[in-house]
């Protein structure tokens, strides 16, 4: 009787059974053939619809996958875990943990009476040139470092009324302020006098 021994399929002989062999035979082989088949694909509980073809393409696909930047090859990382790659293209949400830049820039502006803007994307700084819009604001005395020593140091203010005669007149007059308080003069006499001399 040729009936041989296996547990896979690898393992059957295809000229097996003989012209030979007893009919009686025959469900020794059945047996064979089943338990080859079982034990060859002990996963498969349901239909295998992949064509030959394509199981087989897709064997050689990743068989052939490799870590390296090759053209229409399946990607496989190396030892360490990493791949080359010309470009990666995706579609992310939420926040990148290694990110070197922002995916859009993002414009900071100032607003009201200082104005003005810089563009950045998270990768360097970025310097805002401020503008202080004319007459946007107000300052007091105090508000400016120097200003009342400074006049302070000027003509004494409060003399300027207290000098001024009760009865002078402005026609044909100025005063001018000097250390000594307020001066009158006279236009008019002033140039008679320069007129007759």
């Amino acid at each position: 009787m040729a009936l041989e021994s296996s547990t896979y399929i690898s393992g059957l002989v295809v000229t097996n059974p003989t012209s030979s062999d007893n009919v009686g035979d025959g469900d020794n082989h059945i047996r064979l053939l089943k338990s080859t088949i079982r034990a060859t694909f002990p996963n498969i509980d349901g239909a295998l619809t992949a064509t030959h073809t394509a199981i087989d393409g897709a064997v050689t696909a990743t068989t052939d996958a490799t870590s390296a930047n090759t053209a229409s090859k399946i990607v496989a990382r190396d030892a360490s875990g990493n791949f080359s790659a010309g470009t990666v293209t995706a579609a992310l949400s939420g926040n990148a943990s290694t990110a070197s830049r922002w995916a859009t820039a993002r414009t900071i502006s100032l607003t009201g009476d200082v104005t003005g803007s810089a563009s950045i994307r998270g990768d360097a700084n970025a310097s805002i040139t401020a503008t202080v819009a004319n007459n946007s604001h107000d300052h007091t005395i105090d508000n400016v470092t120097g200003m009342q020593s400074a006049l302070n140091g000027k003509v004494d203010n409060s003399r300027v009324l207290t000098d001024v005669p009760a009865n002078a007149q402005f026609v044909n007059t100025t005063y001018s302020v000097g250390n000594g308080g307020l001066t009158q003069i006279n236009f008019t006499s002033a140039l008679n006098s320069k007129l007759s001399g």
